[in-house]
């Protein structure tokens, strides 16, 4: 199995918008959304957070 990180910021223009993975709030008007991206086995995961305080509860 292979799995890289990434950390990057998100510019989101869904129309429903991804939740904060860690306290549940929309990322659509956070000002500092945060995305981990995986990969397994093939497929794409992507968590999204909306701040670096959700994302470093989430890491943690």
């Amino acid at each position: 199995m292979t799995i890289a990180f990434s950390r990057v910021m998100v510019e989101l223009t869904d129309e429903d918008p991804p939740e904060c993975r860690q306290c549940g709030d929309s990322v659509a008007s956070a000002s500092k959304q945060r995305v981990v991206s995986t990969v397994e086995d093939g497929t794409a995961i992507h968590h999204y957070f909306c701040s670096d305080d959700c994302l470093e509860a989430w890491e943690s």
